[in-house]
């Protein structure tokens, strides 16, 4: 037990929330802007395909890690910042990808 006042240990949803999704989620979509801006065109739909397939994996793994949090809002709260990052993310691949169809 801690006393009032001492800090509690990082717990496993603080981990996977922002060490396992955050932080990488944001590198790869800096790294599709990036092969956007510079007309790579294949590189772009495999890092498409990688944020596909990581969205799918990292949203059942932050929801397994909610109940993890110190406070139970912060778990709820990760959970549904996740379902909409995840969501955003299918919902820019899909537009994105029709307009490099329509170019």
């Amino acid at each position: 037990m801690n006393r009032p006042g001492e800090k509690l240990p990082l717990s496993r949803l603080w981990h996977v929330f922002w060490l396992v999704g955050v932080i990488p989620s944001n590198i790869l979509w800096a790294a599709a802007l990036w092969a956007m801006s510079k007309g790579l065109t294949p590189l772009l739909l495999a890092l498409f395909a990688v944020l596909l397939v990581y969205t799918g994996w990292i949203i059942p793994a932050v929801w397994r890690a909610a109940p993890s949090a110190h406070n139970p809002n912060l778990g709820l709260a990760a959970r549904g910042l996740t379902i909409a990052w995840g969501l955003n993310t299918v919902l820019l691949i899909f537009f994105l990808t029709l307009q490099l169809v329509g170019q």
